[in-house]
């Protein structure tokens, strides 16, 4: 998982469309599965990985690795997966709005043969 996570922050940094809806304050987005934990930092000036959440602006993503690689692979949507009850959000709902919106496009492009 912290291998799609660096994936991720790395196609995020790449992709100028994002900073008006980055927040000025840095989100700390933490996916959990039952192995692994991972947390990303989101705000206009940097995104990155982190080692540890700021327990003050946490959103939480706990779910099975199966799942979670869906999402950061953009397989499945977030909502998708919270209506099939794979994954489980705590934090607030429009700092959940803001991943979901994050993840769409920032997904990684599929090329058609």
């Amino acid at each position: 998982m912290h291998e799609l996570i660096k994936q991720l922050t790395e196609r995020m940094q790449k992709l100028n469309h994002l900073s008006p809806i980055l927040p000025d304050e840095e989100l700390y987005i933490q996916f959990e599965c039952e192995t692994e934990t991972a947390v990303v930092a989101v705000s206009k000036y940097s995104i990155e990985q982190k080692e540890a959440a700021d327990e003050r602006q946490v959103l939480t993503v706990r779910g099975s690795k199966e799942a979670l690689e869906a999402l950061l692979n953009g397989r499945l949507k977030l909502q998708q997966q919270i209506r099939l009850h794979e994954v489980n959000i705590s934090g607030s709902f429009r700092h959940m709005l803001l991943l979901e919106s994050l993840l769409h496009l920032s997904k990684p492009y599929r090329h058609v043969c």
